[in-house]
């Protein structure tokens, strides 16, 4: 015979009460939530929950070293061009040309 929906969820929570299983929440960007789409899809592995568990295993297996780099957050490097610091070294000069902004303000006492 079927066990019931409450059977099951009885059997359930006391195997997660054996392994020690514990929820964690976590709250993500749209940006992070679409990335995690993207390596479930590629991973062929369908369950959130399943990659971020691989991921933190074999994170555990990395060398300090290793851990450290991967885990540096990603920032953005602005790089200027020689041409654009031309360009703008010449229109900050035109500016300063035309307002050197030494004019006199005198006040009436």
């Amino acid at each position: 015979m079927a066990k019931s929906v409450q059977e099951r969820s009885a059997k359930a929570a006391q195997k997660r009460l054996s392994v020690a299983e514990k929820e964690l929440r976590h709250k993500v960007r749209p940006g992070i939530e679409q990335a995690m789409e993207r390596i479930c899809a590629r991973g062929k592995t369908p369950i959130i929950s399943e990659v971020l568990q691989i991921a933190i295993m074999k994170m555990d297996l990395m060398g300090d070293d290793e851990l450290i780099e991967f885990l540096r957050y990603p920032r953005h490097e602005i790089v200027i061009s020689d041409n654009i610091a031309r360009m703008f070294t010449r229109e900050s000069l035109l500016v300063i040309q035309r307002d050197t902004g030494d004019e006199m303000i005198h006040y009436l006492d």
